[in-house]
């Protein structure tokens, strides 16, 4: 209700609702907490304007089918709940577990990377004071042990120590690019050779892609690609690929306008095609871009389903046709990067054929800017993770796994 009478979200027949978000706040007076205003989105991607006044604080019901909702009520609304319908047919059966770690590891950190080689995990950067790089140094994790080590440091070992990096694995062998320390941002790539136990520098500073970071990296058989990220002065939305086999960098078609420039991006390569997914312009971004090597055409995708809010800086995996991302930030921090901004936990996944997403079961706490990669563990392929920043500013060394039993 409001000052000009009630006001109405009508959702079509064939459309419902499938999560809300709910901001509250403390009334000056009591310091009691209520909620200030809701806003509904539907299956078929559809956002209500708010009931209410936006504070800075929310929290989000979602997880299927909103059948209904209850709460408690004065002359103000104090609790809000929903009730649930799930799918009775998943896009995706699976299962979180949390890693054993038999050893110290490098230490809690965010704004780091990782990519997987066999059984080993590779993580590479990384910052615990926000804009302070911890170290250079290139660690491992033995899933065969579950014991930490550190990668040799031979050839052209990079003087890297930096946050908002970026790392891919092709065969054996690590490709790492872009992040920033304190002072500037990096564009030297790297790769480093895990049976030779070599670095090499493949493109100096001066050449490839503008320096970048908290941008995103993925790759196929043949080619490393590089989307997006934060430059010195401006966010970036431009496309770059590496072919491994030509040693070449060549800068691929422009999405347009439609894909805006922004940091914290999921980059994902699906059957042949490489897909955009949300990241950070200004403000939390919820669309989804992909472009077509073959046909050299970029698409703005339109989805479905238990479409996840807006967000940045999320891990992310490919299983075969789908998209899984999980946690992070759905809000900037006031004091951007500085502060923890306002993150989430839940996973969801993305049916690039029919478009639709769904909600996946819940498996760790609320985090955002952690590392991630698609991973191969005990047979099962999943979304792998490790680190990340909490909703208290602190930071994370645990190793999460979703891995998929069906599909």
């Amino acid at each position: 209700m409001s000052e000009l009478g009630t006001e109405e979200f009508v959702v079509d027949p064939d459309d419902y609702i499938t999560s809300v978000k709910v901001y509250y706040d403390k009334l000056i007076v009591s310091k009691t907490e209520i909620i200030t205003s809701l806003v509904f989105k539907t299956f078929k991607g559809i956002t209500s304007q708010p009931f209410g006044m936006a504070s800075t604080v929310f929290f989000l019901l979602e997880g299927g089918k909103i059948t209904g909702f209850h709460g408690s009520s004065s002359d103000f609304l104090h609790s809000i709940g929903a009730y649930m319908s799930l799918s009775s047919a998943p896009m995706l059966r699976g299962k979180w577990i949390q890693v054993e770690q038999k050893s110290n590891g490098p230490g809690p950190r965010c704004s780091h990377t990782i990519a997987m080689v066999g059984d080993k995990m590779y993580s590479f950067g990384g910052e615990l004071k926000p804009n302070f790089h911890i170290d250079k140094h290139l660690y491992v994790f033995d899933f065969k042990t579950h014991t930490w080590s550190l990668a040799p440091p031979n050839g052209d070992v990079p003087d890297l120590p930096c946050l908002g990096v970026c790392m891919v694995a092709i065969g054996t062998t690590l490709y790492v690019f872009g992040g920033r320390d304190g002072h500037r941002n990096y564009n030297g790539f790297y790769s480093y050779d895990t049976i030779k136990s070599e670095w090499k520098l493949i493109t100096h500073v001066k050449k490839g892609p503008a320096p970048r970071s908290f941008h995103a990296m993925a790759a196929d058989e043949k080619n490393v690609y590089v989307f997006g990220g934060v430059s010195t002065t401006v966010r970036l939305n431009t496309l770059h690929a590496y072919n491994i086999i030509d040693q070449k960098w060549i800068e691929l078609p422009n999405p347009g306008e439609s894909c805006k420039p922004r940091g914290g991006p999921g980059l994902a390569v699906v059957q042949g095609k490489i897909w955009v997914v949300y990241g950070f312009c200004g403000k939390e971004m919820d669309d989804v871009h992909c472009f077509d090597p073959v046909k050299s055409k970029w698409t703005k995708v339109e989805t479905s389903g238990e479409k996840p809010w807006a967000r940045s800086v999320f891990s992310i995996a490919v299983v075969g046709k789908y998209i899984i991302i999980s946690g992070g930030e759905v809000e900037m921090d006031p004091e951007a990067h500085l502060g923890p901004g306002i993150l989430i936990g839940g996973a969801f996944v993305l049916d690039t054929e029919r478009l639709m997403w769904e909600k996946l079961e819940e498996g760790h706490s609320p985090r955002g800017w952690c590392a991630s990669t698609s991973a191969s563990i005990d047979g099962k392929k999943g979304l792998l993770m490790y680190g990340g920043k909490s909703p208290t500013n602190g930071h994370y060394d645990d190793i999460f796994f979703y891995g998929v039993d069906s599909a």
